[in-house]
């Protein structure tokens, strides 16, 4: 198991620290240093573990990105994403997974992912999803958009102000689409986690969608992403 470690990328530092999270030696380091070598960070940290990564987020500076490996030894997949998304829910958190089975793609969305890149993309897309997601997008892979039946154009200005959202339920949106989870969603906006639901509900049912990849994806058609 790799022990907390931290490799610089040379001049040039845009946002202050990225964190990679895998329990493979080999892996976490190659990752990392992939990353370091995009110039996106001043600094990229790894984690070994789960409890490791969360002592890690707890440090200075803030953590601008989690790259998580979906499936630590030492952990639940969907606990951990839980977890991220409730006590650190400013730092955005992109899957990096060797798992490509559309129920754990669709999961890790439900979960407030930010993204999911399979181990077997390149690096490129990798690079084309961080950039995604520190621009405040979402990355959904190619085949995930095409079975859940997501359309790559984006609707008329017509069709998005025909939403009608109110203006509460257009924060709610809007927060869910940065991966807010509903407790924090709730905190942020000041009322109850019963109240966020059922402004979902309705956000879901005017936007057409039954859950939050689906609600991600038609965001992205409508040029809300």
């Amino acid at each position: 198991m790799p022990t907390a470690a931290q490799i610089s990328p040379p001049s040039t530092r845009r946002i202050l620290r990225a964190l990679v999270v895998d329990d493979h030696p080999l892996m976490v380091t190659a990752v990392a240093t992939a990353v370091s070598a995009m110039r996106l960070f001043e600094r990229v940290d790894v984690a070994g573990s789960f409890p490791e990564a969360l002592a890690l987020l707890d440090g200075e500076p803030a953590c601008g990105l989690a790259i998580l490996d979906l499936h630590l030894r030492d952990s639940s997949a969907r606990e951990n994403l839980d977890s991220l998304r409730e006590l650190h829910p400013d730092t955005p958190v992109l899957v990096f997974s060797g798992d490509e089975s559309l129920d754990n793609i669709t999961m890790a969305f439900e979960c407030n992912a930010r993204g999911y890149v399979t181990k077997s993309s390149p690096m490129s897309v990798l690079k084309s999803a961080i950039e995604l997601v520190l621009a405040g997008s979402s990355y959904i892979p190619p085949e995930a958009v095409s079975v859940l039946g997501a359309s790559p154009t984006s609707a008329p200005p017509s069709e998005v102000q025909a939403l009608r959202l109110s203006g509460r339920q257009d924060q709610v949106l809007r927060l869910l689409l940065q991966g807010m989870p509903n407790k924090v969603i709730a905190s942020r906006l000041e009322m109850a986690e019963g109240t966020v639901k059922a402004h979902l509900n309705t956000v879901f049912r005017v936007m057409g969608v039954r859950t939050r990849v689906e609600a991600i994806l038609r965001a992205r058609d409508l040029g809300l992403l």
